[in-house]
Order: C-alpha cells, then sequence, then structure tokens
C-alpha cells in the first residue's frame, strides 16, 4: 500500500528529471517542482528572491574583473609604447597592475564570503522541506558562482614543461 501512495511522487520526479534541469532560482518552476505548501511558499520565496539578488550582484562584480583583467593584459603588451609617445611609464605601469591584483584578490574573497552565505541559505531551505521535497531538492540547479575563465587554472599547465625523456632519446 505504502508503494501505491509513493507512486505519484516518484512519476513526478522522474518527469521533472527527464523535462531538464530546473534552476532553483527560476521561482514560479522550483515552487512547482517541489510542491510547496503556501507556509512554505512564504518561508522559502524571500531566501530564494535573497540568492538571486546575490547571484545578480556577483554577476555584476565578474563583469567588472572580467573588463579590469582584460585591460590588465593590454597594459602587458603595450610594452613598445615610451612614456613620451603616450605609453605609461613603468612606475604608472606597476601601480595599475598592483591595483588589479588587489581587485583580483578582494574579488576572489569576496566569492568565499558569498558562497557561505548561498550555502546557509540552501541549508535554511532544506530545513523547511520534507523528505520528498528534498529529493527534488537535490535534482534542482543549484547557483554557481563561476571564477571568470582567465582566472582558472590552466589544467594542462603541468605538461608544458616536461624535460626530455631519456627513454625516447637515440
Amino acid at each position: 500500500m505504502n508503494i501505491l501512495q509513493n507512486i505519484p511522487i516518484i512519476l513526478f520526479i522522474l518527469l521533472t528529471i527527464g523535462c531538464g534541469k530546473v534552476r532553483l532560482t527560476q521561482i514560479s518552476k522550483s515552487t512547482e517542482a517541489l510542491q510547496l505548501t503556501e507556509k512554505q511558499k512564504n518561508i522559502i520565496h524571500p531566501k530564494l528572491k535573497l540568492i538571486q539578488d546575490v547571484l545578480d550582484d556577483y554577476d555584476f562584480e565578474k563583469r567588472q574583473i572580467e573588463s579590469d583583467l582584460r585591460e590588465y593584459r593590454t597594459m602587458t603588451q603595450d610594452r613598445q609604447l615610451y612614456r613620451y609617445d603616450g605609453g605609461l611609464s613603468t612606475a604608472q605601469r606597476q601601480r595599475r597592475l598592483s591595483n588589479v591584483r588587489i581587485k583580483v584578490r578582494k574579488f576572489l574573497t569576496h566569492r568565499n564570503v558569498l558562497l557561505k552565505e548561498i550555502g546557509k541559505l540552501l541549508q535554511e531551505i532544506t530545513n523547511e522541506l520534507t523528505d520528498e521535497q528534498r529529493i527534488v531538492f537535490n535534482e534542482l540547479k543549484l547557483p554557481e558562482l563561476e571564477i571568470p575563465r582567465s582566472l582558472r587554472r590552466d589544467p594542462t599547465a603541468d605538461f608544458r614543461y616536461i624535460p626530455s625523456n631519456p627513454l625516447g632519446i637515440r
């Protein structure tokens, strides 16, 4: 008898999985997927909106830091211009480069703070859910704070400096 009662829930989960992942911050779709009660909606919706605000702020900061990094790369490549031709002096270039480094460090530190804040909000949301809703919640696409591509470590960087292999030499 217990299995027959859970069939609609299981079917719903399978349909949700089959239709692609619903993002948690899509409030109407995630509410429908989780089948929230009115009481749960009143508690969870403000937290979802807060998560969406954090994601929007992070995206803005990410675009700013990407712009600063493009400027950084441009400055490192304009070594041909002398100060009298419109280029930067060595001191000016060093000052700007150190400013960009400071901004990047602040950005990454702030990203860690935002990750903790989102994690705390997600924990508060899961505390309000029932066991069946938690199963569906784990299937939802949770928010991510991606690091800009230019700040990510290159996974192939270790292979660039492989010394000569004595076994391959004849």
